[in-house]
């Protein structure tokens, strides 16, 4: 399976915080967080021009104004290859509040001629938010625990026909698995062991050949463990980690920096903003 060249993303235009369904969304006094907009959407650019100066197309989805979350476009899909064509799984979101964006998803994927499924299951599954696929083995990590029903990946598999792993989530902290794990190639990924059950961590160990702990500072406040790697090739992740930067260098990374500090105030950073495809 080669790796993709293509980014779906929604813009920031109605993002904010209304309501708080992670730890991330409120400050230490328990009120919701409080958005800076212009500077968002301007972070959100930043990120949208890193992925095409990296020779990924761009491709987005409108942003809808009564759901704030869209921009965390990696959540509402599973991309997926059959038959030498893309296809998407849609999601099942479990909060109320974020469940008709998949309905927008759909329209748009429906619109560029790409097949999608919606599942048989009504359990919840929350796209690439917990399913992370390791392009080069050909094979997903499935998260479970806060979002996402072990017991969809029965379904998921069949539909995929390729193996999935499933990862026990324990940490509401790392309410989903791209907060936790990040898959840089067949034999390197990053993680944070406290989001992880204990049969989780022995599983990542004997599924790479270089497990990379992330300091469990930089996984909180700085969503380290939430980059996104490009073509086995390039990591893009939020400035001031330092730990977590020079530790990508040094599994021959290349790494590009960003701000995404607005988005880290409702729980979502690089990899939340996007959504890999062919």
């Amino acid at each position: 399976m080669k790796w993709p060249n293509k980014v779906l993303m929604t813009p920031p235009d109605f993002f904010k915080i209304d309501y708080a369904i992670n730890t991330h969304m409120t400050d230490n006094t328990g009120a919701l967080n409080s958005i800076d907009t212009e500077k968002a959407k301007n972070q959100w650019i930043t990120l949208k021009d890193t992925f095409i100066s990296l020779k990924q197309e761009v491709h987005v989805v409108p942003a809808q104004k009564e759901l704030p979350d869209m921009v965390f476009a990696a959540n509402q899909t599973l991309p997926y290859i059959k038959d030498n064509k893309t296809h998407f799984i849609l999601s099942n979101m479990r909060h109320p509040e974020r469940q008709d964006e998949v309905a927008h998803f759909k329209n748009w994927i429906s619109k560029n001629d790409y097949a999608y499924t919606h599942l048989a299951t009504e359990l919840s599954f929350e796209g690439m938010g917990d399913a992370l696929w390791n392009y080069e083995t050909q094979e997903i990590f499935g998260g479970y625990g806060f979002r996402t029903k072990k017991e969809v990946y029965t379904e998921i598999e069949e539909h995929v026909k390729k193996p999935i792993k499933t990862l026990q989530l324990i940490s509401e902290n790392f309410y989903h698995l791209d907060t936790c794990l990040v898959i840089a190639n067949k034999d390197t990924a990053f993680y944070v062991p406290s989001g992880f059950h204990t049969d989780a961590i022995n599983t990542l160990k004997q599924s790479f050949k270089n497990l990379i702990e992330i300091p469990e500072e930089e996984a909180l406040k700085g969503f380290a463990a939430n980059m996104c790697v490009v073509n086995g090739t390039d990591a893009i992740i939020q400035k001031n980690n330092p730990n977590t930067c020079e530790a990508a260098l040094s599994a021959g990374l290349k790494v590009h920096t960003i701000d995404t500090s607005e988005f880290i105030k409702s729980g979502g950073s690089v990899f939340c903003m996007k959504q890999l495809f062919w």
